[in-house]
């Protein structure tokens, strides 16, 4: 409680500095300056990367779903991580999948965490391509370089364990696998861990969920590079790649108050303005490309609350049917 109540101050103090430096009209006229035509292609992008990544869902959960249920799922889970703050939002993916189809957490929480090292790892590799393409990189961006990498190799790390999480767990020390030490309530949640991590049933599934991975960021991109454009960012594809990248690893990390008000803001800013664009334009575009997004998401969460209504009603509409048929 301690700690959000000081997040929330936070956003609202930097919400505060941000806005003191520039028009409020600034963020309405970013906004108005975007085409209609650039904010629907990039929402239809923004709805077909999530519909990739309820594939990988679905591709890693098999046949105990179904990918329409998923992408509905995925768009309530999307809603939630941007509002709810520390990242929480993750937790209703395990709380709906469990819920809509009876999968148990371990099962659930496996399957997040490979996309989530999945996604990582895509991320990662596009900003170390796009690095290496700008001829001009502030030297702040050059210090964080070997973080990345490190982060880049423990993630890939992680990944190879939970493929092989039986192999790992056989050949545990035995003093893990028997004893006092093993009925203990740490080992039995690492017990279940391992018996999640079963999702990743052959090599065939991570290269498929690898693909699916691949192909959902490729739409994103394609959807902030859109928005990007059309709210007047004149920067080079390689620049937005790099911006684009940098920001997400940004967002991925759990320190944001509700709805990221403030501090998605500050590293947008940090990150245009070494770049060379003026500051007051990039808190302007900052908060406008934010409340768009925020408006997506919406919008996609509205779409996937309806079609889980549809599904619902389309059972009892068929039973109601069945008990007027004639015999």
């Amino acid at each position: 409680m301690i700690k959000r109540s000081v997040l929330i101050l936070a956003s609202i103090a930097l919400v505060v500095y941000l806005m003191r430096q520039i028009n409020v009209r600034e963020v309405f006229t970013a906004l108005l300056k975007v085409p209609p035509q650039y904010l629907f292609a990039a929402f239809a992008l923004f709805m077909l990367g999530h519909f990739s990544r309820a594939l990988r869902f679905k591709i890693l959960l098999g046949d105990k779903t179904t990918l329409g249920g998923l992408f509905s799922i995925e768009s309530v889970h999307t809603m939630a991580i941007g509002f709810m703050p520390l990242r929480s939002g993750e937790f209703s993916f395990l709380y709906l999948v469990k819920k809509e189809y009876g999968i148990e957490y371990p099962v659930g929480a496996a399957a997040l965490v490979l996309g989530k090292a999945l996604d990582f790892m895509v991320v990662v590799a596009l900003f170390f391509f796009s690095f290496r393409s700008l001829p001009n990189v502030p030297v702040f961006y050059r210090e964080l370089l070997p973080w990345a990498g490190g982060l880049f190799f423990a993630v890939a790390a992680l990944l190879v364990l939970l493929a092989r999480s039986r192999q790992v767990y056989s050949v545990l020390p035995a003093f893990f696998r028997e004893g006092r030490l093993m009925s203990s309530a740490l080992m039995g949640n690492v017990k279940k861990v391992f018996k999640g991590a079963e999702v990743i049933k052959s090599r065939s599934t991570v290269v498929l969920s690898l693909l699916a991975t691949l192909l959902t960021w490729t739409l994103l991109y394609g959807s902030g590079f859109i928005l990007y454009r059309g709210i007047g960012l004149k920067l080079t594809f390689f620049e937005i790649t790099f911006i684009t990248t940098s920001f997400t690893l940004f967002t991925n990390l759990p320190i944001h108050a509700p709805g990221g008000f403030g501090t998605i803001e500050s590293f947008w800013t940090l990150l245009l303005v070494a770049f060379g664009v003026p500051k007051t334009f990039a808190i302007a575009t900052g908060f406008a490309t934010h409340l768009i997004n925020i408006g997506f998401a919406l919008l996609f969460m509205l779409c996937g609350l309806r079609l889980v209504r549809k599904a619902r009603l389309r059972p009892a509409a068929g039973a109601v049917s069945d008990k007027k048929r004639p015999e």
